[in-house]
């Protein structure tokens, strides 16, 4: 089963006040464990996640051809910029792709558990195995997407959603929490002073990206956004009570 809504919040229990864990995007792939009335537990195929999520968020995806490598986009009733929205689609949506003319791409879409057709900009979607190497723009270009703690649609992310998203371009899939990202088999890097861009800083709970060697990139809840700072900002308002556990090139 796949992921047809925008996103989906799965919860840690099968009730609507419970906490978010995470978001399944449109189009993630999602293996059924459990089912309880109109709520499934499941688990994420991107990532091994496992939650709660609502039935009716789910539908069958024949294929999935491409995903979205934009901070945002849209699925547009007809191809042209002045139709009807039909729903906005985050970084690592995943789509399957009928057919590609000049600009637009046909996708499909579901309403009241119909299979409809709609159309996504070319220029914001790629094949769903390609890479880039410039990981750490794509980082940069969701710069002012406000902090939501479990957020992992580009609407409003947490920052190992941040890593985990932006590093996804670079094909790799990470963990989705900050507790299992510091365990990954990466070169250590021994000192700040050594730090450049691609390299990521963890502190306990939280973790951000350098962006060059001075300045980091992160999701956090002090601006309530996704913010680029000095590294040494970050350490002077937070190494009273959190102070970094490892430093770690992504490269």
């Amino acid at each position: 089963m796949n992921i047809i809504k925008s996103s989906t919040p799965m919860r840690s229990i099968n009730d609507d006040n419970s906490s978010l864990e995470t978001e399944c995007l449109f189009g993630e792939k999602v293996k059924i464990l459990e089912v309880y009335s109109d709520w499934v537990k499941c688990r994420l195929s991107t990532d091994n996640y496992c939650g709660w999520i609502k039935k009716s968020d789910l539908g069958n995806i024949e294929k999935i051809t491409h995903r979205v490598l934009t901070p945002r986009t849209y699925i547009y009733k007809d191809a042209s910029p002045k139709s009807n929205v039909v729903m906005h689609l985050a970084l690592g949506s995943q789509l399957c792709i009928e057919k590609i003319e000049a600009e637009w791409a046909e996708t499909c879409f579901w309403v009241n558990n119909i299979i409809e057709f709609g159309y996504v900009p070319t220029k914001h979607i790629v094949e769903i195995d390609h890479k880039i190497s410039n990981w750490v723009a794509v980082a940069q270009s969701l710069e002012g997407t406000p902090y939501k703690w479990g957020g992992r649609d580009t609407v409003g992310l947490d920052c190992s959603a941040l890593l985990q998203l932006t590093y996804q371009t670079y094909g790799e899939i990470l963990p989705r929490n900050t507790s299992d990202q510091v365990n990954l088999e990466k070169l250590n890097v021994t000192s700040i002073d050594e730090l450049d861009r691609g390299h990521v800083i963890f502190w306990k709970g939280h973790v951000g990206i350098m962006v060059d060697r001075l300045n980091c990139i992160h999701a956090n809840a002090y601006h309530m956004k996704t913010k680029t700072e000095p590294l040494f900002d970050i350490i002077n308002r937070t190494n009273k009570d959190n102070q970094i556990i490892k430093l770690m090139d992504f490269n």
